[in-house]
């Protein structure tokens, strides 16, 4: 009988912990949405090219982890849809592997909103963003570092111009990094000059077809 009610009280407790543990697991996913909507107004609020910067001052978090706040509260409603089809709670990771997961056949849909299209371009500018600070940051470390040296080259701009200028892909200029005086700029302009001069790029032959 003693060990009965023992085992009684041990469902009790495990089952209080399992709840809380749910608990958890959605608070954080709604915590990380409502994170999100505000990283989405203070950026519509940062004056032009002010964000990574006010980013980077300002969050306790990576930009990775600003990246992911914000896709899920940009796409709410297919987190919370998700969210109903899903028999256990869905974490943050889960919802971000979810907007990844490649859809089923297509079937007819509804003409975006505006206001999705917007998500859906901001969502694709906050990734490309991203990789342009990547790049910067690794290029201003081998500056600083003067890794440039180990790869046999007298100066950090002789490095850049000879290993990222002539990329086939995406090639980056010097002049692109660095200001009038040839210097290399801070990291965060370094990042946004990359990412509009990746954005130029993109959109140039768009522009001449459309002539």
């Amino acid at each position: 009988m003693a060990e009965l009610e023992h085992l009684d009280g041990l469902a009790k407790r495990i089952n209080e912990e399992h709840r809380r543990c749910e608990g958890a697991v959605n608070a954080a996913l709604e915590h990380a949405m409502n994170a999100g909507d505000l990283l989405l107004e203070a950026k519509a609020s940062a004056p032009h090219g002010s964000w990574q910067g006010w980013l980077a001052d300002h969050f306790d978090g990576s930009v990775r982890t600003a990246q992911a706040y914000m896709r899920v509260a940009a796409r709410r409603d297919e987190v919370e849809a998700t969210k109903t089809q899903s028999s256990a709670p869905l974490s943050l990771d889960g919802a971000l592997r979810a907007l990844s997961a490649p859809k089923d056949a297509p079937r007819p849909e509804r003409a975006a909103t505006l206001e999705e299209m917007e998500a859906r371009a901001e969502e694709g500018l906050s990734e490309a963003r991203a990789g342009a600070l990547g790049i910067a940051e690794s290029l201003d470390a081998i500056h600083r570092g003067r890794g440039y040296e180990h790869c046999g080259y007298a100066s950090f701009e002789d490095y850049v111009s000879g290993e990222f200028a002539t990329m086939e892909r995406f090639p980056i200029p010097y002049a692109i990094i660095s200001d009038e005086g040839g210097e290399p700029l801070p990291v965060f302009a370094m990042a946004e000059s990359i990412h509009a001069w990746g954005m130029a790029r993109t959109m140039a032959p768009l522009l001449r077809d459309g002539e």
